[in-house]
């Protein structure tokens, strides 16, 4: 049976768990609150260490909040400032988010395939039915959202 490590990367938290096909826990999950300021490694460091206290998975899936492209960051609004949320930006953080390739970096620091998206598109490929158009909004420190036609 293969199983995913699911992350679930917020602006105030990232939490962790191990699932099988199904969807179902097969652990407690982990959180732990978001650490600013946030570089890529020590970004990396946290869901390794999420990773490190659940049980093994045979792959990764990672919601991130902000524009995503192929497991590419685009651009995060939350990863980029001093503090969290509604703080000041801080230039050094934007280049090193921008065109991070966090589900490469992500696969060789966990060792297993992983799946990088947006954060709402994640929680959406969870929930649709896959029949016509669905809308799947998210409310958590920001707001996110997915559009799905027929599943896709």
């Amino acid at each position: 049976m293969t199983m995913t490590l699911a992350v679930d990367c917020g602006g105030t938290g990232i939490k962790a768990s191990v699932l099988d096909p199904a969807g179902t826990l097969h652990a407690k999950p982990v959180r732990v609150p978001t650490p600013y300021p946030l570089s890529v490694d020590r970004f990396l460091d946290t869901v390794a260490g999420l990773a490190a206290e659940l049980p093994n998975a045979d792959r990764a899936t990672v919601g991130l909040p902000g524009m995503i492209r192929h497991g590419v960051v685009i651009v995060t609004p939350h990863y980029v400032t001093e503090s969290g949320p509604r703080s000041k930006v801080v230039p050094e953080l934007v280049d090193q988010w921008h065109g991070f390739d966090a589900q490469a970096a992500l696969a060789a620091r966990l060792g297993m395939p992983a799946l990088v998206l947006n954060d709402a598109e994640v929680h959406g490929a969870g929930v649709v039915t896959g029949v016509g158009l669905e809308l799947v909004l998210t409310l958590g420190t920001g707001l996110g959202c997915a559009l799905f036609d027929g599943g896709r």
